[in-house]
């Protein structure tokens, strides 16, 4: 029954398409950065209690959750990516928590795959593409420091923050089965989340968007909105599956599809 109504959801999530110019990338982008647009307005809605960017780059969403006046934690596991982006954050949004620490399945260190090189040519290693995991594709050549991880059940835990209700953008670049083994409970206060998901396993081991939808579908959320970012990988909209009988959230959802 679980993997009848997956099918159903996806099934109306890919309606979602019409009136996007799947051709173009502009087209493409213009759906992610809608979808955005309407995890953002939700959270005025949701008021969350905190927030957490795992997989957070410039943090972009915790420093506009922070200056909201939410209490935002974003998770850099790079450590390239977090030595570029730590002390300017620092100085800008004081207070918000922008963390090293690669969120997963264990409490300590694990390696982080930072690609070096592709077919011979050199990359860079801030690059936001880079895993948990390694590229499929085997003309990738890496570099595998071990960085600071901790389970999300544990940080929550340990930052007084367990059982309150939260909101969560997860882009881990196919690691979503490391990172939510780690989960534990924690779900059950989730109210939101986006989340990156592939239609092709761009990285070994990883796990594919339906088994992502099973999991969160187990988890009590429901997916309310998609984007069509790129042709096999794109971003999941979840709510809380009580939420969805919120007239303000419902309403939020009918002038979000309302528009295209």
């Amino acid at each position: 029954m679980a993997d009848q109504i997956v099918r159903l959801q996806d099934l109306a999530l890919m309606a979602q398409a019409r009136g996007i110019d799947l051709t173009s990338t502009e087209g493409r982008h213009a759906s992610r950065d809608r979808l955005q647009a309407l995890f953002i307005r939700l959270q005025k809605l949701l008021t969350p209690d905190f927030t957490l960017e795992i997989g957070a780059h410039a943090a972009n969403f915790s420093q506009r959750m922070h200056r909201q006046g939410i209490t935002a934690h974003a998770f850099e596991a790079n450590p390239h990516i977090f030595a570029q982006f730590s002390a300017s954050l620092a100085e800008k949004v004081p207070g918000m928590g922008y963390h090293h620490l690669a969120v997963c399945d264990v409490d300590g260190e694990v390696p982080f795959q930072v690609k070096q090189s592709h077919a011979g040519k050199a990359l860079n290693k801030a690059a936001r593409t880079n895993s948990l995991l390694r590229r499929s594709d085997p003309l990738y050549t890496y570099d595998s420091p071990r960085v600071p991880a901790t389970r999300l059940d544990s940080f929550l835990r340990a930052q007084g923050l367990d059982g309150q209700g939260f909101s969560a953008w997860v882009d881990v670049e196919g690691a979503f089965a490391s990172v939510s083994a780690g989960f534990g409970t924690a779900l059950r206060h989730c109210l939101s989340l986006i989340v990156e998901v592939e239609e092709m396993a761009f990285w070994q081991g990883q796990m594919l968007f339906r088994d992502v939808m099973r999991y969160l579908h187990a988890q009590g959320m429901d997916p309310v909105a998609r984007d069509f970012e790129g042709a096999h990988q794109f971003n999941l909209l979840y709510l809380r599956r009580d939420l969805l009988d919120h007239p303000a959230i419902r309403a939020e959802l009918a002038s979000h599809f309302a528009g295209g």
